[in-house]
């Protein structure tokens, strides 16, 4: 696993695993509730999830994920 975090977009990506085949995008990913921010999977091309993008990671994120 590993964890990037870019701030000019607000945004980290937690890196699951390598795809088996082409990767898949769900483009709709996920909004919380009361939070500025969205959660998007990527999936391979079986479905299994091999990142997580999280849009907004300063509202949605622990701050020392994105302040180191």
């Amino acid at each position: 696993m590993d964890l990037s975090y870019d701030p000019h977009a607000n945004s980290a990506y937690l890196t699951l695993g390598t795809p088996a085949q082409r990767t898949h995008r769900v483009v709709g990913g996920l909004a919380l509730q009361g939070m500025n921010g969205e959660v998007i999977f990527d999936l391979d091309a079986f479905g299994r999830i091999i990142g997580i993008e999280f849009d907004g990671a300063r509202e949605l994120l622990k701050p020392e994920v994105w302040e180191g």
